[in-house]
């Protein structure tokens, strides 16, 4: 049950985080691929909670959709990287993935069905292809973390420098532990009994996008944390409001949620002012200092054309 609570919690958190960063950044172009990043995670995400609610017919579409989690981060990182969609993308990663994708969710070739359930994970078997299934999904994890390495090193960049090292601490530390999680245990010790804590330890990707956000502006929102974390608070407050245990409960934490709702809409629109402001003075400022070397060019103009009239006029 506990576990249960904290994925869906952490489903809708990952949701809040790809709500708000769309909300921000849908006239920029170059963030549709993180989008489609976190939007797919979510996905995976709810469906995992689902299916520990034991939901169990939809178990082999986890996989399915876990490869395509890994997927969209290895198209998200190249892009983040400034990098345009290779011909190795296009024409074998997106298609092997969709074609596993569909192995994965209508076959027994990646795993078998849920013959049981234990505390942290599940009672089956590994499909035929289980095998070459995980060494795919090691392959797009390396070469995404090797892509991060080499431009870390390259970038001259030093507020870039810094997000790509974030990023790439959160995909090694998520990606190894997933894959030992997901595939290592499996194959080598043939047990899906721990299966369920790849949902956890998967988190420190977005705990470290996140803070990279924070620190180091990450996509260039100003905003967008402060309507996040008043959205993670306002989520807490809901699981408290919906597992209440009396009516006194209810009426209390009801209104503790409308209240938070008001006063954050209150934050929200001060710090958007503020913002507004802020740029609103920036461009003066920058409307100014061009005025200002206008008019020293033309002064300069002036004072080399006096001299050539004083000194050099034949």
């Amino acid at each position: 049950m506990i576990l249960n609570n904290i994925i869906l919690f952490l489903s809708i958190i990952n949701f809040l985080l790809t709500f708000f960063v769309f909300l921000n950044t849908r006239q920029k172009k170059q963030q549709i691929p993180f989008l489609i990043f976190s939007l797919i995670t979510t996905i995976w995400l709810f469906n995992n909670f689902l299916l520990i609610s034991k939901v169990y017919s939809i178990y082999p579409l986890s996989y399915g959709l876990g490869l395509f989690v890994v997927t969209s981060a290895f198209i998200w990182v190249c892009s983040f990287l400034g990098e345009k969609m290779s011909v190795l993308t296009k024409f074998f990663i997106i298609p092997f993935s969709i074609f596993l994708f569909f192995i994965s969710t209508f076959t027994n070739f990646i795993v078998y069905p849920i013959t049981g359930n234990t505390l942290l994970g599940y009672q089956n078997n590994a499909g035929k292809f289980f095998v070459i299934y995980s060494l795919y999904f090691l392959f797009l994890i390396i070469f995404s973390l090797y892509k991060l390495l080499k431009q870390f090193f390259l970038e001259k960049d030093i507020l870039k420098k810094k997000q790509i090292q974030l990023i790439f601490i959160g995909g090694f530390i998520s990606g190894i532990l997933s894959f030992i999680v997901n595939f290592f245990i499996p194959v080598f010790w043939g047990t899906f009994e721990l299966i369920k804590l790849v949902n956890v330890v998967f988190f420190p990707l977005p705990i470290f996008i996140i803070y990279s956000m924070i620190k180091h502006r990450m996509f260039g929102i100003k905003i967008l944390m402060t309507q996040f974390f008043v959205s993670v608070f306002l989520s807490l407050l809901l699981f408290r409001f919906l597992f209440s245990n009396a009516l006194n409960e209810y009426y209390w934490n009801g209104a503790v949620i409308i209240a938070f709702i008001f006063f954050s809409y209150l934050i929200i629109k001060n710090v958007n002012r503020e913002i507004e402001l802020n740029k609103k003075l920036l461009d003066e400022t920058q409307k100014n200092l061009e005025f200002e070397q206008r008019l020293k060019d033309t002064y300069a103009k002036i004072a080399v054309h006096e001299i050539k009239e004083k000194y050099f006029k034949e």
